[in-house]
């Protein structure tokens, strides 16, 4: 299935009036937050020129998408996804600009089995287990009680197990993922029904749904 260029998501890095059509994606992640994997892989890393290319890539299984092969050109790639491609032995990821763009960008092999995931939801289930739902539709069983909606873990892609975990509080940094501020870096001052971020010398109110913790120290 495919959608005019006129009607895609304004987060989307390309220009609306170069072509009629571009393919549209499916998976986990919301359009607006997530590119298909045909379009990472053709127009923006450009490791492909025709969709033709870019099937053939795939069915020898040399893109992995958080640490699995995927080989349907229409996945939608979300938000801090790891994008390894074998050929080029080069790591991507799925960030944000100021303007509120989505952007590929290269990362270290070494972060590419790491991943933050905002915690978007929470179940107690039976004998006492935690599920935790993660932003990009990954459920998880924890142990950690204390992990909450609204924090982040960081998860390591090769065990599904969380290794860290970052609390929405005072002092944490964020990107905000909705709004008008989206794409800015903010920290934490206060937290009530909104959560008050210092962007530059401001602080303004945003809704825990727009923001995703992103570290615990220092703004850099």
């Amino acid at each position: 299935m495919h959608l005019k260029r006129i009607a895609m998501p304004r987060s989307w890095p390309l220009p609306k009036k170069e072509r009629t059509f571009i393919v549209k994606g499916r998976g986990p992640h919301p359009s607006k937050m997530s590119l298909p994997l045909l379009v990472v892989l053709r127009d923006i890393i450009k490791e492909a020129k025709t969709r033709k290319e870019v099937k053939k890539i795939l069915s020898e299984g040399l893109v992995l998408i958080d640490n699995r092969v995927i080989k349907d050109e229409k996945f939608n790639v979300g938000l801090f996804d790891r994008i390894y491609i074998k050929k080029l032995e080069k790591a991507f990821t799925v960030h944000l600009t100021k303007k509120g763009k989505l952007k590929i960008q290269e990362i270290s092999k070494e972060k590419v089995h790491k991943k933050p995931c905002k915690v978007a939801g929470k179940k107690i289930l039976k004998k006492n287990k935690v599920q935790i739902n993660l932003h990009d539709g990954r459920n998880l069983i924890i142990k950690e009680k204390d992990i909450r909606v609204g924090g982040s873990i960081i998860l390591d892609l090769k065990t599904n197990k969380a290794t860290d975990y970052l609390k929405l509080d005072k002092g944490s940094l964020v990107l905000v993922i909705g709004g008008k501020h989206t794409g800015d870096n903010g920290k934490i001052s206060d937290i009530d029904d909104k959560v008050s971020v210092v962007i530059g010398e401001k602080i303004f109110k945003i809704s825990k749904e727009n923001v995703f913790v992103i570290d615990k120290g220092e703004l850099k």
